[in-house]
């Protein structure tokens, strides 16, 4: 079964190993990238760190990392919390799946007003904040990382689809969805996969496809790689 990946590196690799293993044949080609950001942080009461990708711990500054490293740290996944705890974070919650999730453990364990000093990327949707806002407390954003799209060559996505038809693609952001019904246009493209099924994060991700409207879509249980990867199935 060959597999489409699209997630910007170094996440690319790590799904393409986690592909291997399960016997599947990986196709790397992101469609994103991310880029730091190098912001400052000012010198403000902070109760609670709450981080929202492993991206926004992997280009934080070492200055931002450093002023945080005594706090509380609530991240949104296990690879989050692994990232941040790798950076000497000290991670008190990592299984809240989502902001939603990271807005209730918060909320539980803190008093409002509380200072949540929350690591994140600069595209997001504001769905952390403004809950923390309504909650009561007192959220400050530190944008650590940038993504860009990526505009990959004919001749790129020849060499990276190869001769045989693509049986599945895997979302997992919505900046993605959207270069990839970009990346539809080109007629190579849509031949190779029009036997595909698109297996997204997310309903968003799913969404965001509606431009190209693809015959099969499956959205995972649960905004984790594990669920997304639960739903392939070797053909034959």
């Amino acid at each position: 079964m060959r597999v489409l990946v699209t997630r910007p590196e170094p996440g690319a690799a790590e799904t393409k190993a986690r592909l291997i293993e399960r016997g599947f044949e990986p196709l790397i080609l992101p469609l994103t990238k991310t880029v730091p950001l190098q912001p400052d942080i000012a010198k403000t009461l902070v109760d609670v760190v709450a981080v929202t990708s492993p991206n926004a711990i992997r280009h934080a500054p070492g200055s931002i990392l450093d002023a945080l490293k005594d706090k509380p740290v609530y991240a949104v996944g296990i690879r989050t919390g692994r990232e941040a705890r790798s950076a000497g974070l000290d991670v008190v919650n990592e299984d809240a799946g989502d902001a939603e999730g990271l807005t209730r453990r918060i909320d539980a364990d803190f008093a409002a007003p509380c200072h949540v000093t929350v690591l994140c990327g600069r595209v997001r949707r504001d769905v952390l904040e403004m809950r923390l806002k309504a909650a009561g407390h007192l959220p400050r954003l530190i944008e650590i990382y940038d993504t860009l799209p990526l505009e990959p060559s004919a001749m790129e996505i020849e060499k990276v689809l190869g001769e045989a038809p693509v049986d599945a693609v895997l979302l997992h952001s919505a900046n993605g969805a959207v270069q990839f019904c970009r990346l539809m246009r080109d007629p190579f493209t849509r031949t190779k996969l029009l036997g595909a099924t698109f297996y997204c994060l997310s309903q968003r991700i799913a969404d965001a496809l509606q431009p190209i409207a693809p015959k099969r879509t499956e959205i995972a249980a649960s905004p984790s790689e594990e669920s997304l990867l639960s739903l392939l199935a070797p053909k034959g």
